[in-house]
């Protein structure tokens, strides 16, 4: 039998593309005691454990999370809160909840409030919430398509809200960071803010090009002939799940709107250098575009 680094029992809810690949992690690395899968489909997690990303499953959620030290929530963001509602009750002293939502403002705020609510009636022992979102994935899902390094070398945030859970926030810290990702610690209104632009606005972007070609394409078939890379390339990830990026609109819609409306400033003001002609400002955008490129790579 393996000889893991710590007997920690560990619960995944919603073994995907991301829960399945912390499974394959955690195990790889031998960073956990048990790995448990949590879902709504029984193929599914059959699979999970077939490809090696968790050791058990089940589809009674009390069941479990039962005696987890850790409890890890990948589900769409409008989902988590009520997850964490469902399964605290079942939680036992210390447990850590944490998540993978790409979003966490709001989020982190539901969650908090279920755990102050519950506290207030006594009824629930002690329990930590950290946020945390790794800056990792694909537009493929399932856990057909988790891969254990996918954490490696990327980035993970983590929103740490409570001052009280310094030590839950050092467990999940420790824990990704033996994944492989570094860590970057934000409030929850920062980190949304920010991936309005790293993230969520280019999958918009990405969405609205698809659609557009799709359009031409359907007005002129001859337009599918002269589709160039550059389609297949800024469109990738328009093919990711369309359920999950609904949920992260809704969720960061404040800022998403307002990265949407600055991306609106530049697309006029691009409009009108070409309307009238105005080469230098237009090789002065290419230009500046192509050495952002390069620096943003390159970090």
């Amino acid at each position: 039998m393996k000889k893991y680094l710590s007997p920690f029992k560990v619960s995944i809810i919603g073994v995907g593309l991301i829960g399945g690949s912390f499974g394959l992690a955690l195990k790889k690395k031998r960073l956990v005691g048990e790995v448990v899968g949590i879902g709504r489909h029984i193929h599914k997690l059959k699979e999970a454990k077939r490809l090696g990303a968790i050791d058990s499953y089940t589809t009674d959620f009390a069941r479990g999370v039962k005696d987890s030290d850790i409890v890890m929530v990948a589900a769409p963001v409008g989902k988590i809160p009520l997850i964490v509602k469902r399964i605290l009750p079942h939680l036992k002293e210390g447990c850590i909840i944490t998540d993978v939502g790409s979003t966490k403002e709001k989020v982190v705020k539901k969650v908090h409030e279920i755990l102050s609510k519950s506290s207030g009636r006594g009824r629930r022992p002690k329990v930590s919430f950290i946020g945390g979102h790794p800056m990792a994935g694909s537009e493929k899902q399932g856990v057909r398509n988790a891969r254990a390094d996918i954490f490696s070398g990327t980035t993970c945030v983590l929103t740490p809200a409570d001052r009280n859970g310094r030590k839950a926030a050092k467990v999940i810290r420790d824990l990704w960071k033996r994944m492989g990702a570094r860590i970057i610690l934000l409030k929850p209104e920062e980190h949304d803010y920010l991936v309005a632009y790293t993230s969520h606005l280019p999958h918009v972007l990405a969405s609205i090009l698809a659609n557009l070609m799709g359009r031409v394409c359907k007005e002129d078939p001859r337009a599918s002939r002269a589709i160039a890379g550059s389609i297949s390339d800024m469109t990738r990830i328009a093919a990711s799940n369309p359920e999950m990026w609904i949920d992260i609109c809704l969720s960061n819609n404040k800022a998403i709107s307002e990265s949407i409306n600055v991306m609106i400033k530049h697309l006029e003001k691009f409009k009108k250098s070409i309307e009238k002609k105005r080469k230098r400002e237009i090789q002065d955008l290419f230009h500046k575009g192509r050495l952002a490129r390069r620096k943003l790579i390159g970090s």
